[in-house]
Parts: structure tokens; C-alpha cells; sequence
């Protein structure tokens, strides 16, 4: 817990070394000594002893530690249920999740494994993706804070039906950003990017698969033709403006692609 989120005279659970699933224990704060330490009492186990604790080891209010313990609890099982049914961190297939979902904007993000929202926000995405609404399936579950985590098969299946369904604000992104960087490359001392555009071109690949080819390629297309058009539209200002020499250059440009 935050320093500012504890009160002196309040019952918390306590744990000393921060591995999940491990004991908690009951203790009331009695003083804040300086930075994150405390004096506390024990309540439950060892009652009326007085020793010292930092705030990284107080989780949650004790009113609320079988929430806690039962979140903790579905936490790892999420995270078995991935790694038996073929999750392994593979980071272009992690990392194109997170730029789905990302172009989203929809209080939804995927990290390691795991798909988090609300369902309110999963439902909207799943009618844009021309899905059913969604109804909790084991092993996602509803945490303390109301977000929903999803495993990571649930994650990819609807990222991958939205990508057919509304490539648009998917392929925008990542094409954008290949630009700029590959760019960015392209000038002297930035030699230290290209490890990193090449590992996420691999992600960039795996999205524009989800997005289907004729999907990609369509799009492609029609931002050429939309920016051909504004080419165009500013070789007629400049014609009017009386500039012809700037005219002349982009017309010529665009006669030679």
C-alpha cells in the first residue's frame, strides 16, 4: 500500500517477504517512525508483540484480506491456465496485442499474459468486432478494483476478430510509427534502433496477418489515394498563389511514382 493511503490505530495484513500466496498476518498500526516504517502490534499470532514494519510489506486493510487472498488465488490460476494452454511470453505475439489494443483506447490493456478492462469497455470492443457480449468464463475473473483480467487466449481471439472487422485504427498505428522510426534509423548515430524496429516489425507482421492481407493492402491504398489528393490540392494552391516553380516540383514527383 502507499505511505498516504495508512492510518495509525488500523488493523492491516502484514506479510514479510512479499511471495504470494504465503500467510498473512494481523497487525494494527501504532505509529509512523520516519519513510515507510511503522510500529505495529500483532494481533492474531504473537499478540501484544511490538516490532517494526515497512509500508512494501502492509497489503490491504485487514476488513479486506479474504478478497485479497481469493484475488491472489485467481491471479495464479489465470496464470496456469496460460502457460497449459500454450502461453509462453512469445514477445512479437505479446507485443502485437498491446498495439491492438492500445489503438483501442478504451480502458483495455494486455501485459503478459493478460487482458485487462472493464465490462463495460470489453463489451463495446466486442460489438465492434461484431461479438456477443461477453459473459465471465473461468479462468477470468473480477478483481477487487472492478476490472475484469482475461487469460491470454480470450485476449488474442478478440483481438484478432477486431482486426478483421475494423483494421483501420490498427494498421494506422503501427504504419505510422514503422514510418517515423525507420526514419528516425535512417539518420547518422540512431544506428542503435534498428535491434528495436526489427523486433517490433515482427509484431507489425503478426498484426497485418490478423488484419488480413487484402485488408492491409486495401488500406494501404486508400491512404495513398487520400494523400495523393492532398498533393494534388496544394499543387493547384501553390498554381493560384502564383508560386509555378513549387508546383512544377510536386507535379513532376508525383508524374515520376
Amino acid at each position: 500500500m502507499l505511505k498516504s493511503e495508512l492510518r495509525a490505530g488500523v488493523e492491516y495484513a502484514f506479510r514479510e517477504k512479499r511471495v504470494s500466496g504465503t500467510p498473512l498476518t494481523r497487525i494494527k498500526l501504532l505509529q509512523h517512525v520516519r519513510g515507510a516504517r511503522w510500529k505495529a502490534e500483532w494481533i492474531d499470532t504473537h499478540p501484544g508483540l511490538v516490532d517494526y514494519v515497512t509500508t512494501a510489506q502492509i497489503l490491504v486493510p485487514w476488513k479486506e484480506h479474504k478478497q485479497f487472498q481469493q484475488e491472489e488465488t485467481d491471479l495464479a490460476h489465470l496464470r496456469e491456465y496460460n502457460l497449459s494452454h500454450g502461453y509462453d511470453g512469445n514477445f512479437p505475439v505479446c507485443q502485437a496485442l498491446q498495439q491492438v489494443y492500445e489503438s483501442v483506447e478504451d480502458r483495455i490493456s494486455y501485459d503478459r499474459g493478460i487482458l485487462q478492462t472493464t465490462l463495460e469497455s470489453l463489451n463495446r470492443l466486442r460489438v465492434r468486432s461484431q461479438l456477443s457480449e461477453y459473459t465471465l468464463q473461468s479462468p477470468a475473473f473480477e478483481g477487487r478494483d472492478g476490472f475484469l483480467r482475461l487469460p491470454h487466449d480470450q485476449a488474442e481471439e478478440l483481438a484478432r476478430n477486431f482486426c478483421m472487422v475494423e483494421p483501420a485504427p490498427v494498421l494506422i498505428g503501427i504504419e505510422t510509427t514503422e514510418r517515423n522510426w525507420s526514419m528516425d534509423v535512417a539518420r547518422p548515430g540512431n544506428e542503435y534502433l534498428v535491434p528495436l524496429l526489427n523486433q517490433y516489425r515482427a509484431s507489425w507482421a503478426i498484426i497485418r496477418q490478423w488484419c488480413g492481407s487484402d485488408a492491409a493492402v486495401a488500406e494501404r491504398d486508400k491512404r495513398i489515394e487520400i494523400l495523393e489528393r492532398l498533393v494534388w490540392d496544394a499543387i493547384y494552391a501553390l498554381q493560384k498563389a502564383g508560386l509555378d516553380t513549387e508546383a512544377t516540383r510536386l507535379r513532376r514527383t508525383i508524374d515520376s511514382h
